[in-house]
């Protein structure tokens, strides 16, 4: 006991330097996926003091390529703008966002002696105790809230999935390939039972795909296959969650009518009709980036049953609301805000910076790269804080392989 306490002592007595501070704050920043008023989240405010604190360290830099990146995609929205007729206005507040952040986060994971897989080590033990703190607290918060899936310290459980998806891919591929992190995997795993969220679900089997699919052959991959099904199979059985959302979305389809649906699959299916529509209109230019809700009043009265989503004074109930700006998928507002070369870039990013070999680079890019198809997948906001900190890793850690691919073969570039 004299031990545990000197070591306590210890530790408030440590002097923490500017440096690890920055570390550990933007680490915490993408936990930090909760608003404080209206969709001003609580990252936000560790994104701007951290963004002071390095430019009066001149430690605040912009790339080059960076800088002509956001310039290119401001031009090619102005020309969109003016074409659909979506006001500037909205494309200046979007990039203005886009900048900040992407800026920031770009600069915090180069700015210091932290590598990639520093990075994400870190983040896991953060997103760790995280999980540990949402499952003993989870009964109390059913209590409260009379939902009975997990959800940590946020809103609903696809956020909690959000910001702890890459920490449990990231596990399931270290005990896949060295036996590491087992305690951690089966904590996450059961956070994630308790969430009983489809995009949770989604997002594991894509990350068992990964991890295991390249070590099966021939007849063991068909029968990796098959249990992957079976899986689904019992997820479909034992969640009552994700049997609704699958029931429904599989009859809206069928039938083209939205009518009876619930707020989460009206939002998507809805949307998907949206994006489309606004997409035929503008196949090459897009409407302009921030221009999407323009579309969305535009298009969603021609969407059978949305009516019944409609409150009193004939405005949407705050869930669509909130999906009448951010099209409930990034793929899908990409679509109709930039067109073709938007989603060509945004398919590209993720394709060529999933070509690494070698660990630790396969083990980033198989952690990251399933949060990032699901987040986009589900979520069209362009400004949470967590998005740009995966992204970041994910392009360092391509280009990280890059870099050592060209030292040890200096000839093949």
């Amino acid at each position: 006991m004299a031990q545990v306490v000197s070591n306590l002592k210890a530790i408030a007595a440590r002097q923490i330097g500017i440096e690890e501070y920055l570390v550990w704050s933007t680490i915490l920043s993408i936990l930090m996926f909760f608003h404080l008023k209206g969709t001003f989240q609580a990252g936000y405010v560790v994104v701007i003091l951290n963004s002071l604190i390095l430019l009066a360290a001149n430690h605040f830099a912009i790339h080059r390529t960076h800088m002509a990146a956001i310039l290119a995609l401001a031009a090619f929205s102005i020309i969109g703008a003016r074409s659909a007729g979506t006001p500037f206005t909205a494309v200046a507040s979007q990039i203005l966002g886009i900048s900040v952040l992407s800026i920031y986060f770009l600069n915090a994971v180069t700015s210091f002696e932290v590598s990639a897989t520093r990075w994400m080590e870190l983040y896991m033990r953060a997103a760790f105790y995280l999980a540990v703190f949402s499952l003993v607290t989870w009964p109390a918060v059913v209590v409260i809230s009379g939902d009975p899936r997990l959800r940590g310290l946020y809103s609903e459980p696809s956020y909690y999935v959000y910001v702890t998806l890459p920490a449990v891919s990231y596990c399931i591929n270290r005990y896949v390939k060295d036996r590491r992190y087992g305690t951690e995997t089966l904590v996450f795993l059961l956070s994630y039972a308790f969430a009983d969220s489809a995009l949770g679900f989604l997002g594991l089997f894509l990350s068992g795909a990964l991890a295991y699919a390249p070590r099966f052959k021939g007849l063991q991959l068909l029968a990796g296959g098959l249990a992957m099904c079976v899986l689904a199979g019992g997820v479909y059985l034992a969640s009552a969650n994700v049997r609704v959302r699958l029931n429904e979305t599989v009859t809206a389809v069928t039938t083209q009518d939205l009518s009876g649906t619930g707020p989460s699959t009206f939002a998507f299916l809805a949307n998907v009709y949206v994006a489309s529509q606004s997409f035929l209109e503008h196949p090459l230019t897009g409407i302009g980036i921030g221009g999407y809700a323009n579309a969305y009043d535009k298009y969603v009265g021609d969407v059978s049953g949305a009516e019944d989503l409609l409150n009193s004074d004939r405005t949407f109930v705050t869930s669509m609301q909130l999906n009448r700006d951010d099209a409930a998928s990034m793929f899908l507002r990409v679509a109709a805000e930039l067109g073709l070369p938007g989603l060509a870039i945004l398919a590209g990013f993720l394709l060529v910076c999933a070509r690494v070999r070698g660990e630790p680079y396969v083990i980033i890019r198989n952690a990251i790269l399933p949060y990032l198809i699901v987040r986009m997948m589900r979520m069209g906001h362009y400004f949470t804080v967590e998005l740009y900190f995966f992204a970041g890793i994910y392009l360092i850690n391509f280009l990280s392989y890059r870099s050592s691919r060209r030292q040890l073969h200096p000839r093949e570039n």
